[in-house]
């Protein structure tokens, strides 16, 4: 009996110490998580990948403060994400069929969208210096660094710094822009124009080439940048024009002085130049003027013309006033038997076609044979137009009767419908067959206004 006692009472202490041991090995939880940074991109918004090592759990619960999905019971959950900047935090909690339970919480902070731009104010033109306000249009900064190529200051870490290019050129802006994470930059150029270059000159028409009072200036503006003109004559205080390019007629003899002022919203610039004017003699003098032959008027030609200063050929004459042609030349043939000088009105006679618009100009071929006013001797002289004014040209049959080449420098003299006196030296016969010409010089009084 003693022994049954005994079995019992040791099967007993057996089973308590089963138990005991059962309970003591129950598994425990280590609850454990890491979380990846998508693209290392902590500016929303944001993607968090989250890898579970987590040992000893059967159950998952997650808690996403603040993401778009707040919670999930998967043991690896999908990507996590975030819209809006702020601290966050990722939590498990992790349980076992025992009822063990285990936490771990990850903090971490998403910043705002960063977004990299910029604008600025120009202040004026975009000539030489330019002034600009830069105008920050970044997004989710907290430090700046700006780049001025050739520009003062060249850089700078203010938010919206004023920056002078003093260059001209295309030079670089660059804005570099940083959240303590993560730096973007953005660049763009401004062009930049030279400054202010003040220059002028001026032509002067055939009849002014002379420089003799009055001389007619058109003056050619030649400056750039600039957006105002003031031109001044002989240091007068009062503009004579403010317009690009103005005309000018010089009266005073000597030097002349011409001032242009010019200015832009920068800066204003001073340019002076000197003419200088001569005394009017009321000559023109026109010297190896070849006239053709009957046969070179297409290509030589045969009129003449002193206020353009040239000889007019058969293809010109259409196109210019005929009442400017002072006179012209019929020469037969190269064998120079016939030649004889004609009043523009009356070419039609001859070969040529009547000229549109043309005047009538005395002429005297052959002064022997009406008594010779003019030698060629005084032709050489004369040097001021009013040698002509004893001359009498009366136009008769034999003042115009036709010459050969047997008197050499023969002097032919003019008067024009205006009244001009002038008169032409025959220094040569040129035979060259059919573009055979005449080697002449010309002489004869301004028209009235010149």
């Amino acid at each position: 009996m003693k022994t049954i006692l005994n079995y019992i009472l040791s099967l007993l202490i057996g089973l308590s110490f089963f138990q005991s041991c059962a309970s003591e090995e129950s598994i425990a939880i280590e609850a454990d998580f890491e979380i990846t940074i998508q693209n290392n991109d902590y500016s929303v918004p944001v993607k968090v990948d989250i890898k579970n090592k987590t040992i000893g759990a059967d159950t998952f619960n997650w808690t996403f403060d603040g993401a778009t999905e707040p919670t999930s019971t998967q043991k690896n959950p999908k990507t996590v994400v975030y819209t809006e900047p702020g601290t966050y935090t990722i939590k498990l909690e992790a349980s076992n069929k025992d009822g063990i339970k285990e936490e771990k919480t990850v903090e971490f902070k998403v910043d705002a969208a960063m977004k990299v731009d910029f604008e600025w104010i120009q202040e004026g033109s975009d000539t030489a210096p330019v002034k600009i306000q830069l105008k920050n249009l970044s997004k989710g900064v907290t430090k700046y660094l700006w780049e001025f190529e050739n520009g003062t200051p060249s850089t700078s870490s203010i938010e919206n710094p004023i920056v002078v290019f003093n260059q001209a050129g295309q030079h670089k802006i660059k804005l570099t822009i940083q959240n303590g994470r993560e730096e973007y930059s953005v660049e763009k150029t401004i062009e930049v124009k030279n400054a202010m270059n003040v220059d002028f000159d001026w032509t002067v028409d055939f009849i002014d080439q002379d420089y003799e009072t009055p001389v007619t200036l058109n003056l050619s503006n030649k400056t750039t940048q600039a957006i105002s003109y003031e031109w001044y004559v002989n240091n007068s205080a009062t503009p004579f024009s403010t317009v690009q390019h103005p005309t000018i007629v010089l009266t005073t003899i000597g030097l002349n002085t011409i001032k242009l002022v010019a200015k832009n919203d920068k800066e204003s610039k001073v340019l002076e130049k000197q003419v200088e004017i001569k005394a009017n003699k009321n000559l023109l003098t026109f010297e190896h003027i070849k006239l053709g032959i009957n046969t070179a008027h297409s290509s030589l030609g045969s009129f003449f013309s002193s206020q353009l200063g040239q000889v007019i050929n058969k293809e010109k004459v259409n196109g210019i006033d005929g009442a400017l042609i002072d006179f012209a030349y019929f020469g037969l043939s190269s064998a120079f038997d016939y030649n004889e000088f004609l009043s523009p009105d009356q070419v039609q006679t001859k070969s040529f076609n009547a000229i549109k618009n043309a005047i009538h100009t005395k002429i005297i071929n052959s002064q022997e044979l009406v008594g010779t006013q003019l030698s060629v001797s005084q032709f050489d002289a004369i040097d001021n137009g009013s040698d002509f004014n004893r001359l009498t040209i009366t136009e008769s049959s034999r003042g115009k009767t036709a010459f050969d080449d047997k008197v050499s420098n023969r002097v032919v003299l003019f008067e024009t419908a205006d009244g001009r006196k002038g008169a032409v030296k025959i220094e040569g016969f040129i035979n060259n067959g059919k573009e055979s010409y005449i080697m002449t010089t010309i002489k004869v009084q301004k028209p009235k206004n010149k």
